[in-house]
């Protein structure tokens, strides 16, 4: 029964990501559904989070103009991030989880901007300049006003 809620889930997120982020100005948007997939990894491990990173991956390079599997890479390395939360057996605290967030959302968006960015021939800074860090920047945001707005938090540890 999770699974399908999860199921449910990730389509209103990938819904979300397709029709309404792409009225967000500018070329840097949020990736909401890099927060669903860091959620899912945390939660259930890093095996249920790789196969939805995979399947929402693929799902979202066919909708989107991006490159066939860029998104989908990135999203798998996600998810292998975020599950190897689960199995720590030390309390983190919330700047801890706000770390390892931005961690994971960085690596995501260099993979990402990297393979998408290939052929233009930006040098690396710029890279991590103009595409890089903004992305971070916005889905950081979305998960700090997510976080907040859900009665338990994002990780369901809110008190």
């Amino acid at each position: 029964m999770k699974y399908f809620i999860y199921i449910i889930i990730f389509i209103s997120l990938l819904i979300g990501q397709i029709s309404l982020l792409s009225f967000f100005p500018g070329n840097t948007k949020p990736d909401i559904l890099l927060l669903g997939i860091i959620v899912l990894g945390m939660r259930e491990g890093g095996i249920p989070a790789m196969i939805a990173a995979c399947a929402v991956g693929f799902v979202k390079d066919a909708f989107t103009t991006s490159y066939l599997g860029a998104s989908m890479l990135g999203l798998v390395v996600a998810g292998f991030m975020a599950g190897n939360y689960k199995h720590v057996q030390v309390k983190l605290g919330t700047k801890s989880k706000l770390v390892l967030f931005a961690v994971i959302i960085l690596i995501y968006n260099f993979i990402y901007y990297l393979l998408f960015e290939l052929k233009s021939g930006m040098n690396l800074f710029d890279l991590l300049l103009h595409s890089v860090v903004p992305a971070v920047f916005y889905t950081l945001l979305f998960a700090g006003i997510a976080h907040f707005l859900i009665p338990q938090g994002l990780l369901g540890t809110k008190k």
